[in-house]
């Protein structure tokens, strides 16, 4: 696993498609005022000042740091990270993967009997596919987590902990005493708070798993019908679309809570 010490922030923030994107703009930028003489090199110099302002404050956010370490936790890139995830997953969980993969392989079937010249479209529809799939176990994965920690505790006993400990603080004299249980009382909000953002994002990585499922099962019933890719409306371009966005939410999950333990959570215990 790779370690916080070894992930080199400024390079992940200069690689980043959005930045890349950013530079490849400037480069064209650039050349399309370069009729006028002193406009390219106005271009250049601020385009180049504000990448340098973006490298020098971005590598050191929190938030992006949190978001690269998902990233390497749970990337979806090698094929070897999902066959753990789905050896690892509820045989329940396994069987909704295995019968999404199917409708995949189902829909590169009918793709097969599309003409030749449709073949570009269509390898590029099942990119995408192949990558909700990766993003769809990813989502099992998580969400299987999450239900074993919501299993493993409980918002009532913590705030009926909280409620006994109160109590005792203000029957308590003892200021040694005192400090020490605002301290565990401290720790027991933490707790609750951890918990209930635990349920909120078992929620969002449901969500995502049904809207995967939606989108998968969309692109088999036209496939079913349409003589050629491009029959596909908007719609379901703009369904990926937003998936592909909100997908963002699951890579800052954060994994710090009991019994697992991973890089985020030494990252915020650092920060702590």
């Amino acid at each position: 696993m790779n370690t916080i010490q070894s992930i080199n922030y400024p390079r992940e923030a200069f690689l980043h498609p959005l930045n890349l994107a950013y530079l490849m703009l400037l480069s064209l930028a650039a050349f399309f005022v370069s009729g006028t003489p002193w406009m390219p090199t106005l271009v250049i110099t601020l385009g180049l000042g504000l990448e340098l302002l973006y490298l020098g404050t971005v590598p050191t956010m929190p938030l992006f740091r949190r978001h690269v370490v998902s990233r390497r936790e749970y990337g979806f890139k090698e094929s070897d990270t999902e066959k753990q995830q789905f050896h690892q997953l509820h045989p329940d969980y396994q069987k909704r993967f295995l019968s999404l993969r199917r409708l995949t392989e189902n829909v590169k079937g009918n793709f097969a009997h599309m003409p030749g010249s449709s073949r570009p479209l269509t390898d590029h529809l099942t990119k995408r596919l192949e990558k909700l799939l990766a993003e769809y176990i990813g989502h099992l994965y998580q969400r299987q987590r999450y239900d074993e920690y919501l299993n493993f505790a409980s918002s009532d006993s913590i705030r009926i902990e909280i409620r006994a400990l109160e109590k005792d603080l203000r029957e308590t004299s003892s200021s040694r005493l005192r400090e020490v249980r605002q301290r565990r009382l401290a720790i027991l909000n933490r707790r609750l708070e951890k918990f209930q953002m635990a349920c909120e994002k078992a929620l969002v990585s449901l969500s995502q798993c049904e809207t995967i499922e939606d989108a998968i099962r969309y692109v088999y019933e036209k496939s079913l019908t349409m003589s050629h890719p491009d029959d596909i409306d908007s719609q379901l371009d703009m369904l990926l679309a937003e998936l592909e966005e909100t997908s963002v939410i699951m890579q800052d999950i954060e994994d710090n809570l009991p019994p697992t333990y991973t890089v985020l959570s030494d990252m915020e215990t650092r920060q702590a």
